[in-house]
């Protein structure tokens, strides 16, 4: 379930829509979600591709801790917090 109601596309319309995007919560989650896309690549020191494609295959430690911490968050947000924003 996770708050989708609609499953025929191949996108959830709940969130890809454009009359999602240009609401009041859809304008508020793309300003956050961007705050913290460049907050998180400033404190790894990187984008997730670069850890992870250029990073991984040099044998980085860094990078690999990176990664799973990028996976990881990945799960927590779209099993616990997009629901809940898809809630509200």
């Amino acid at each position: 379930g996770m708050g989708i109601s609609d499953l025929s596309g191949l996108v959830p319309a709940e969130i890809f829509s454009l009359t999602t995007l240009f609401s009041a919560k859809g304008l508020i989650i793309m300003i956050v979600g961007g705050f913290f896309v460049g907050f998180g690549t400033r404190y790894a020191n990187g984008c997730t591709s670069g850890h992870t494609i250029t990073g991984l295959s040099a044998l980085s430690f860094a990078s690999l801790v990176a990664t799973l911490c990028f996976f990881a968050g990945g799960l927590l947000v779209s099993w616990f917090v997009l629901p809940l924003i898809l809630k509200l």
